[in-house]
């Protein structure tokens, strides 16, 4: 009997170093391990700081303030009792607005590969997901990092505004002490939270004519109004001038173009405002036709 036990547990260590592929939902595993399914792993919910250990796999963090995530302490020795090379984790911050601190173990780097500098500590900015790899030198390898925002301009939000289908005449009215709305071209945009510089480009474009008395001028000043999360105007925008000369009426165009950097967070409107200005002559009426406004909303990480 002892003999037989002893044949039967060496056919299965045999069979075991013999076959070394395994398989999950699959008989005919193609790769050492081979699972036909879905994998799951841990996993964890963190608002503060925190350190990864090995029942981590993906960590999600939506504290409200800084936080600091510790990797932990890797060997260098290989098949050492700490040596987990090759062990993954995922990492995402879903903060609104706090960043969370990736950070090595003392004298162990996190690898960044190209012209990046290997680091202790690696920033992980609000929307930003990464993967980080345990290497065989001297910590961590950042195999991917994405983010909402890159170091690059980006557009963030945008809204186009006018003209209407159908053509529509605005006049407007002389004097020099008040302005008037501009019809049908006001935008609305959001300026996001969490990244390191914003900047709204603004376009309003349309065309208009003027009619007067023979060598008739003037000229438009126009502003733009903010309001939402926070008011202001902005005076002088663009300025532009007509002249009637010895016809009855003349055509002109008025591009505004008005670019505002790093406004706080938040929901935003933009009007176009005109006043008629250093008018000269008799006669004179002054009409807007199929006035457009754009907002752009650019950001950078």
């Amino acid at each position: 009997m002892k003999k037989k036990m002893l044949f039967l547990a060496g056919t299965v260590f045999l069979s075991v170093n013999a076959y070394s592929q395994v398989g999950i939902n699959t008989s005919t595993p193609s790769s050492t391990l081979d699972i036909k399914g879905a994998i799951e792993g841990n996993f964890r919910e963190i608002t503060g700081t925190s350190t990864l250990d090995n029942q981590d796999y993906h960590v999600s963090f939506s504290g409200t303030s800084d936080a600091i995530l510790n990797l932990p302490t890797k060997s260098t020795t290989d098949g050492g009792v700490s040596d987990f090379r090759g062990r993954k984790y995922y990492i995402k911050n879903n903060s609104l607005s706090s960043k969370l601190s990736l950070t090595a173990a003392a004298g162990q780097t996190i690898r960044l590969g190209g012209s990046g500098t290997a680091a202790n500590t690696l920033d992980l900015k609000p929307g930003t997901f990464g993967f980080l790899t345990a290497n065989g030198v001297n910590g961590w390898d950042l195999d991917f990092v994405a983010t909402a925002y890159n170091n690059n301009w980006m557009l963030a939000n945008s809204e186009v505004n006018g003209p209407p289908t159908t053509a529509t005449s605005q006049v407007i009215p002389s004097g020099t002490s008040t302005f008037t709305v501009v019809n049908g071209c006001a935008v609305t945009v959001t300026v996001p939270s969490g990244v390191a510089s914003s900047k709204v480009v603004l376009n309003f474009t349309g065309w208009g004519d003027a009619v007067g008395s023979t060598n008739s001028i003037g000229s438009f000043r126009f502003q733009i109004v903010r309001t939402g999360t926070s008011t202001a105007t902005y005076a002088s925008a663009m300025m532009t001038s007509w002249a009637v000369g010895s016809a009855a009426l003349v055509r002109y165009n008025y591009p505004v173009v008005y670019s505002i950097s790093n406004l706080a967070p938040g929901t935003y409107t933009f009007t176009l405002q005109v006043r008629r200005e250093d008018e000269s002559g008799t006669g004179i009426t002054t009409t807007f036709w199929g006035t457009m406004g754009r907002a752009d909303v650019y950001v950078k990480e």
